[in-house]
This record gives structure tokens, sequence and C-alpha cells, in this order.
């Protein structure tokens, strides 16, 4: 082929390769343009092995996130929530109270996450490696404390039926003691976590509440040198908070006790604050209840149990100190029916004889029939020991003789 004229050759060239640009085929991209350098492999799988895979793992409470494979399509609905503070499912609101068991996400987390979906949630690893784990996956049925002292099997013949709604189930069973013993601690492994919300332990005689197990929390222990005396011969409640999956599931489970060898230097006796029971009305929001107890020694606290019922919708714990000192403990801002926990102080906190413990909670009923509202707090508390002080710290220095 000739050109006629140069302007006609070059003409003919620009059509040529605009009919190409046209007509060829777009890329095709199966996932949206990469705008972020936080990868799943590296910062995101780190944050979910620590946080989240207390329940998202395989036959747990919620889908799966262990492998860039299973959460790659979540990555916007994971924003989402944790951006409205609904994932991790912890109530307590900052700064009111330290918990050792607080799941909640930093700010810096939620950074990181957000930063990965809106940048379009890269991997960091090769296609072939998306379907493996980027960390190590905790085990669901192991004992954190290693093999219990007495293995106490519960709700054995328990079926949860395919697509139940959250319903509550209290089951008494015998501890098998043929002597009083100390407890430490103790830890429930259920036979499919799938469909338990929570669980929580009370000695049976006493009614005094002896731990509390979640997803994000399975060992309930007392500080060292503090215990609970079970006696010989007894029996312990467990209400269990079961909710269906797609098909029927066991609720059957196992609670492990473990036990202090020798009589501890502190005793943690029963401790509940409890409301009289109150009726809500139908269609009645922010139904205030108020309880409080003044404590008559000095009196330590490790860890809160706050028992609301059907309609809680906030729950505020606080201390008054004889000095007029108002110390917040606890504040359930947005309560979390579906997800109840206990909460365990970072540090104990000690409170002098003639503190005022308060509860205050709120409730709606939105029915139209009466609604029962019944709030309780239980504490893990203990008298505190006193501190003698040596010789060595009360005494002064001779004083040196004058020159």
């Amino acid at each position: 082929m000739t050109w006629k004229t140069p302007l006609t050759g070059a003409l003919a060239l620009g059509l040529a390769v605009a009919g190409w640009q046209a007509l060829r085929p777009e890329p095709v991209l199966t996932h949206g343009r990469i705008t972020t350098s936080i990868l799943f492999n590296r910062e995101v799988s780190q944050i979910f092995q620590k946080k989240c895979f207390q329940c998202h793992t395989e036959a747990n409470v919620s889908m799966s996130l262990t492998t860039y494979k299973d959460a790659r399509p979540w990555a916007v609905a994971i924003k989402e929530e944790i951006l409205e503070k609904k994932m991790p499912p912890w109530s307590a609101v900052t700064g009111y109270g330290h918990f050792s068991n607080d799941v909640s996400l930093t700010a810096r987390e939620v950074s990181l996450i957000t930063s990965w979906a809106d940048g379009g949630a890269p991997s960091g690893v090769l296609l072939a490696d998306e379907d493996k784990p980027a960390v190590i996956i905790p085990s669901l049925s192991g004992w954190e404390h290693g093999e219990p002292n007495t293995l106490v099997a519960v709700a054995a013949s328990e079926k949860v039926a395919a697509d139940s709604k959250d319903r509550t189930a209290r089951i008494e069973v015998a501890t098998g003691l043929t002597q009083a013993k100390w407890l430490s601690s103790l830890q429930l492994n259920f036979a499919d976590r799938r469909v338990v919300r929570y669980a929580a332990v009370y000695e049976l005689r006493t009614g005094q509440w002896l731990g509390t197990w979640s997803p994000t929390h399975a060992v309930s222990a007392m500080p060292a040198g503090v215990a609970i005396q079970l006696p010989a011969g007894g029996r312990v409640a467990i209400e269990i908070g079961y909710r269906g999956t797609f098909e029927e599931a066991s609720g059957a489970g196992e609670l492990g006790l473990y036990f202090s060898a020798d009589k501890p230097a502190q005793i943690a006796p029963p401790l509940e604050i409890k409301a009289p029971l109150v009726t809500v009305v139908a269609g009645k929001t922010r139904e205030r209840v108020r309880t409080e107890l003044t404590l008559k020694s000095a009196t330590t606290a490790a860890a809160l149990w706050p028992s609301l019922g059907a309609g809680a919708t906030s729950v505020e714990v606080t201390a008054l100190r004889p000095d007029g000192v108002v110390e917040p403990l606890l504040w359930l801002k947005d309560y979390r029916p579906d997800w109840p926990s206990s909460y365990v102080f970072k540090e104990p906190v000690t409170f002098p004889a003639g503190t005022r413990l308060t509860v205050t909670a709120y409730y709606d009923n939105p029915g139209t029939t009466p609604l029962r509202a019944q709030l309780a707090l239980s504490v893990t508390a203990f008298t505190p020991l006193l501190r003698v002080a040596t010789a060595r710290q009360t005494s002064r220095p001779a004083a040196s003789p004058a020159p």
C-alpha cells in the first residue's frame, strides 16, 4: 500500500489507532483499584486475631474471617459495623472503668481497618495463598489454664432448634465434690459454639455469681490469693443464652473448675445489688430503675456482672465515697442484650467503709403488654488485706551528731 501524500498517511494512521483504542477489550479487575498500603496479611489479620477470631472462625458464632478469601467479601460491611460500634460487641463506654477483657477497637485499629476497606482491601499474598490463614487461629475447645481439677457435664440433652430465637435456659448440676474446695477459676466449653451467646454460673445454695462465659472471654478467674468456697455435695446453676443456627445443634457443654490447694488469703463472699421488681407499662420509654448498697466495711471489687433482663437500654454503676468523691465504674450507654458480658477490672478497685454503690438503668417497652424489669448487679469482691508497716518503713534515720 502506498500513500498519496504524507498528510493522508498520517490521517489514516490516526484513525486506525483511534479505532483500536475504541474496540480493544478493557482489563477485568477482580477487586477495586488499590489505593492503600494496608494489607490483610499484615495489619488487618493481626487485629482480627486479637479482637475478632473469638467469634469469627469456622464453626463459631459468626462467619469466618480467618483467610483473605473469607474476609474480602465482607470488607465494606466490616467497616460499617466498626464505625457504628456494633462490632466487636462491647457496650462499655471508654473512660468509665478500665477492663482487662475489653475487646473494643482502638482508634488506630479502626483507622487501619477502614483504610484497608476504602483502599480496595488488598491481600498482600499471592492469589494461590488467599485461602490460607495469615496468622495462628486460636483453639475453640482447649482449656486455657490446663486440664481442670473437676469436669462437670452441662446440658447434655439440650437441643437448639434450627433458626430459633434468643432464649435462656437455667440448668442445675451437681459439682460432684466430696469435700469443700476453694474455687479460683472456671471455664466452659460447648459442643457447638454457633448457638451459645453467653453462660453465667452461680453457686446454687447462696446464689453467688461465680463467673460468666462469653465468646470473647472464656475464663473467669479470681485475683491471685482470692477464692470462693464450694461446699461438698453442692450444686451450681448455669444460665445459658442460646440462639439457633441454620440447623439443629447441641446445646451441651462442660464446666471446668480449678481449685486452690490451700486456703486463700482472701475469701470472696456473695455481693449482689438488686432492685425491686418494676413493671414498665406498654409503650413506655426510658423507665428509670435505681438501686444502691452501702458498704459496711472496706471492700475490693474485681469484676462486675450486670443482669438487666428484657427491655434494658443502658446502665450506669457509680461509687460515691464517704469523702464526696464520685467514681464512675461502668457505663453501658447502648446496652446489647444479645451480647451480655462481665466486666473485669484491669486493677481491682478498693472502697472504704461507707461507700455507696449505685446502679441506674433505663428500660423501654415497645410492646403491648407490661414488662417486668429486674435490675441486678453481681460483684466479685473481697476484704482488702491490711498493709502492716515494718520498722524499716516507719522508723526515721538517726540524726547525725552535731559537729
